[in-house]
């Protein structure tokens, strides 16, 4: 996947929102999510009210921006990625490790954020989970098609079992790493893209259970 080189404009909306999501996070740490308002998030950021509701929806939407911004680059680049003829094999995997790299950037704050996730019962995929749903399937269908992938298996349910394996092995890797199966820590992007790999493997149409 070739990524555009970002326009002055955006560096600079991305700068806004990077900074709206540095001061939440750091009211979050020190008051707790239920306790920080908006207000306090627009002070320490040094926004408006505005401002703050034309990158995040709502409050719970700024623990979502680690998935968002990668999914964001990710849908610019989904056609291509569509486009380029190499196996959906490794477009999955690549789909993965690339949105499994944002959490290897800060894990300590990685950590925060996915707990909070799974305190408030909201996970990042209840912001994001359709759109990446979405471009997944687009991959999945294209490998149905093309005979790389089991035709007797629904696209859905393909999805479902890989990104249960992704967010699994992010789950470790980030709460845990003791628990894995290799009893220690891990490169995170290298075992998800193992991992991917070896579930698509089990997809693949050579597979395919004929009645």
């Amino acid at each position: 996947m070739t990524l555009p080189e970002p326009t002055r404009r955006e560096r600079k909306k991305e700068e806004t929102r990077r900074r709206i999501f540095t001061a939440a996070i750091s009211l979050f740490r020190e008051k707790g999510f239920e306790h920080t308002t908006v207000d306090e998030i627009t002070e320490k950021a040094d926004v408006g009210r505005g401002t703050f509701f034309n990158y995040f929806p709502r409050k719970e939407s700024v623990l979502a921006f680690l998935s968002e911004e990668r999914l964001e680059v990710a849908e610019e680049n989904g056609q291509l990625l569509l486009a380029e003829a190499r196996p959906v094999r490794d477009k999955l995997i690549e789909v993965y490790a690339f949105a499994s790299a944002a959490y290897t950037e800060d894990r300590e704050l990685s950590r925060f954020v996915f707990n909070e996730w799974m305190q408030r019962s909201f996970a990042p995929t209840e912001e994001t989970g359709g759109r990446w749903e979405t471009l997944l399937l687009k991959i999945i269908a294209q490998g149905q098609s093309n005979g790389e992938l089991r035709s007797d298996v629904a696209a859905d349910r393909m999805e479902s079992v890989l990104s249960s394996v992704y967010m699994s092995t992010l789950y470790f890797w980030l709460c845990c790493p003791l628990g894995m199966p290799e009893g220690s820590d891990f490169a995170l992007v290298d075992e998800v893209k193992a991992r991917i790999g070896l579930v698509i493997d089990g997809l693949g149409a050579r597979n395919e259970v004929t009645p």
